[in-house]
């Protein structure tokens, strides 16, 4: 029994690797023939992957009688055949999740699962990870570098892409104003995402080292470099976890993130290994991160500052930067929405395309935290607004259902603590925010600054999914004039207004009390007061177009 459930689940999570490498390995051709919509088609299918070859799994161990099966000979069964394995480490979370499906033990440990770092799973280094290019002269080592890559022949003037890379980086690294031994390093498999290409690497000038990423897209006319990024706050935005994942082609993703992790030691392993689109695998390394960190800190586990929401009861942890999100046993009547809305809600940006304007979550089942590490009354409201899915049992807390996110400032508080010109900025970028998100076809709902946060590179991020719909599917509407001598100022609406109906004239009012606020965000932003405004989005959305929104602000684009 254990031989043949075992064999089973290696077997499922073949096919899954294998159907993952067919969709990943076909990102250079969507990205040649300009198939924007295959793109976007491509991300949601390899997403869906794993949940749906994992229930196909768990069907055939049942059919075995799963409940004869002993997972401690399975395990080790399974360790065996991992050998010849290059993807262990993958194998092992996929059978960690059959495991937790089949088996009626709520958590995982090691003596029938796959919990702490096996050094069995370890594998030796592959050859080709990375090639290195060196000269005297920037022009010769970027020339050389971009020939050597196969989408070479598809770009259509190198010679003045590598130009005003020169120019640029000349104006901003002093260091490359004089002759140095330069060696440029990056990474062989090319990373893809949506209308974007990009070769990773780093820059050494003597002993410096610059993480840098070239940025290509298509122009009217061909491939081109759209922008040369450099250092790691620019990388940190690249591989933000506000973005999709990347499609990236190669036999061992540990070995990428190893190697991402040197240019950007402030992401943690979990964040680059969901960024290339392993996010199961990213919930395990989260799980094991999480557990160490709870051995080297002793900080407790807070209500996350802010203004309390209507859905999610939400705490955090300062020193590891991650909130919590529990759904609470009731929602106010002012909240239209189900438990099971809430629940679509999230799976649906999980699978959308963010465009670096919505946090992307984890979801777990059953959670464990240590109940000495929980402020009192963090505990005590717990109770009594998540009793259905938080149980507090001798020194344990335990959770059922919740989400994972990366903590971020809240706008609303942002804006009190800032300058008057990081105001001007923010408000702006919130825009902005809102309009990303109108042309992927998403209306946030409910807009109030308490629902985007601020990121540590000052970014606007969305980041509360329970009203949360397609744009498409919203009326919005001009406010119907008033026929009544009070001057339009009745109590109740005076026209018949339908679900979906929204009307954009009200924006200013209950967004920004603060008239000062209101006029600098009418700036840039005057269009989101109208429906007008918003219905042009929509036409747009409606007739196929996918906008141009990179991970880099237009000023940093080579071709203006």
């Amino acid at each position: 029994m254990a031989n043949a459930v075992a064999e089973l689940i290696l077997e499922g999570f073949g096919q899954y690797r294998e159907h993952y490498i067919s969709i990943t390995s076909e990102a250079k051709r969507r990205f040649l023939t300009t198939d924007w919509e295959s793109v976007q088609d491509a991300s949601v299918q390899r997403i869906r992957l794993y949940n749906r070859i994992k229930t196909e799994v768990c069907e055939a161990v049942r059919s075995l009688g799963h409940n004869a099966v002993g997972w401690r000979a399975v395990r080790r069964v399974y360790v065996e055949l991992l050998s010849d394995r290059i993807d262990r480490e993958l194998a092992a979370t996929f059978y960690n999740s059959v495991y937790r499906r089949l088996s009626d033990r709520n958590n995982l440990t090691d003596e029938f699962a796959f919990v702490s770092d096996d050094p069995r799973l370890a594998v030796p280094l592959q050859e080709g990870l990375t090639q290195t290019y060196e000269g005297n002269h920037l022009d010769d080592v970027l020339r050389e570098a971009l020939v050597s890559f196969d989408l070479a022949k598809e770009m259509i003037d190198i010679e003045t892409d590598i130009a005003r890379i020169s120019q640029m980086l000349a104006a901003r690294i002093p260091l490359l104003r004089e002759v140095h031994v330069l060696k440029l390093e990056v990474l062989q498999p090319v990373f893809y995402r949506n209308k974007g290409a990009y070769l990773v690497g780093h820059l050494l000038i003597d002993e410096h080292i610059i993480p840098v990423a070239i940025a290509l897209m298509h122009s009217a006319r061909g491939v081109i470099v759209d922008a040369f990024l450099w250092g790691e706050s620019r990388l940190s935005v690249l591989f933000s976890f506000t973005r999709s994942y990347f499609m990236v082609d190669f036999a061992d993703p540990m070995q990428i993130v190893d190697y991402l992790q040197t240019l950007l030691p402030a992401k943690k392993r979990w964040e680059l290994l969901t960024a290339i689109g392993f996010f199961k695998h990213g919930k395990t390394e989260f799980v094991r991160g999480y557990r160490r960190h709870l051995q080297a800190s002793n900080d407790k586990f807070m209500v996350a500052e802010g203004i309390k929401g209507q859905v999610m009861m939400v705490f955090g942890l300062t020193s590891y930067q991650t909130v919590f999100k529990v759904m609470k046993d009731r929602f106010p009547a002012t909240k239209t929405v189900s438990h099971d809305d809430v629940r679509q809600a999230y799976q649906l940006v999980k699978s959308h395309d963010r465009v670096g304007r919505m946090a992307d979550t984890q979801e777990f089942h059953v959670f464990e935290f240590p109940r000495d590490r929980f402020d009192p009354a963090l505990l005590e409201e717990l109770s009594e607004v998540a009793s259905e899915s938080v149980k507090i049992v001798g020194s344990k807390v335990t959770v059922s259902h919740l989400w994972t996110e990366r903590m971020m400032t809240p706008l609303n508080l942002y804006i009190q603590r800032c300058g008057d010109f990081q105001l001007t900025q923010v408000l702006d970028d919130y825009g902005y925010a809102i309009k990303d998100l109108a042309a992927a076809n998403i209306f946030p709902g409910d807009m109030l600054l308490k629902n985007f946060g601020v990121t540590r590179h000052g970014r606007v991020v969305f980041y509360d999914y329970d009203e949360i719909c397609y744009l498409t599917d919203v009326n919005f509407r001009e406010l119907p004039a008033s026929d009544s001598s009070s001057g339009g100022m009745q109590a109740e609406p005076w026209f018949d207004v339908g679900e979906y109906d929204v009307f954009p004239e009200e924006f200013s009012t209950f967004l920004f009390p603060d008239e000062n606020m209101q006029m600098r965000f009418r700036t840039h932003h005057a269009d989101l007061f109208t429906a007008s405004g918003w219905q042009s989005i929509q036409e747009q959305v409606r007739s196929g177009q996918i906008s141009d929104i990179f991970p880099y602000p237009l000023q940093e684009r080579l071709h203006q």
